[in-house]
């Protein structure tokens, strides 16, 4: 074998090209596996970020959330905790207490609780007709409005406003309708063979009268609310 040829005066010239071949290939596989692991490492907390958001519960908490009791002498029931009492009445006429819902947005919401001296001329423009077990009340559903069911009603304000309270009935209850008031919403409560009035008696206060009247004036009314405090109240 020949030994290589070199001219006087010049180096030599190193040929390595399998050495860097192998170093750029390295080079490369070892980018390549550090991007693969921040891609993958990426991929995974960007998983993990939507899975969490995806799994938050929003908490929608109910009108009814908390209640409070009212104690009375001859009667107890439950309220929503943010509704306070306005106004106690005793006359020759009446008694009654009045407690108003106070959270914003729904404070125009009334319940107006009359006990033996009833005004039984009150008219109403729905009704929860009653019956008793015990010392505790059973309700069906509030009826609908009045007018849709009682002779000469109509939803025309107009020409409501022109007529009077008149007298119908309702699963056998009588009750006095609102004809001219239409758009209100007052709901009542009565039994059968009475007007305005259930007659309740307790195991150590006696027997006494009640007349429960709901007022709801929000544009989406909750009866549910009525039911839960004619479902707790108790004669004592």
């Amino acid at each position: 074998m020949s030994a290589p040829k070199y001219n006087y005066g010049h180096k030599q010239a190193k040929r390595r090209p399998r050495k860097a071949l192998v170093v750029l290939f390295s080079s490369l596989t070892l980018i390549g596996l550090i991007g693969g692991i921040m891609y993958f490492d990426l991929r995974k907390n960007v998983g993990s970020g939507v899975e969490g958001e995806s799994r938050v519960v929003s908490q929608v908490l109910s009108d009814n959330a908390g209640q409070i009791t009212i104690d009375e002498p001859n009667y107890s029931l439950e309220l929503p905790s943010d509704w306070k009492e306005t106004g106690r009445n005793t006359n020759n006429l009446y008694t009654s207490i009045t407690w108003q819902a106070t959270t914003k947005g729904k404070d125009n919401r009334w319940l107006t609780l009359y006990m033996d001296r009833i005004p039984l001329d009150t008219p109403v423009n729905r009704i929860v007709t009653l019956t008793v077990q015990d010392n505790t009340l059973k309700f069906n559903d509030v009826s609908d409005n009045c007018a849709s069911f009682t002779v000469g009603g109509t939803f025309n304000t107009g020409q409501a406003s022109t007529l009077k309270p008149a007298l119908t009935k309702v699963n056998k209850v009588d009750f006095i309708c609102n004809l001219p008031r239409v758009n209100d919403n007052e709901v009542g409560t009565g039994t059968e063979g009475s007007v305005n009035s259930v007659t309740v008696t307790g195991p150590s206060k006696g027997t006494h009268k009640y007349f429960f009247l709901y007022t709801d004036r929000n544009f989406q009314p909750d009866y549910g609310l009525f039911y839960d405090v004619l479902r707790s109240f108790k004669a004592k």
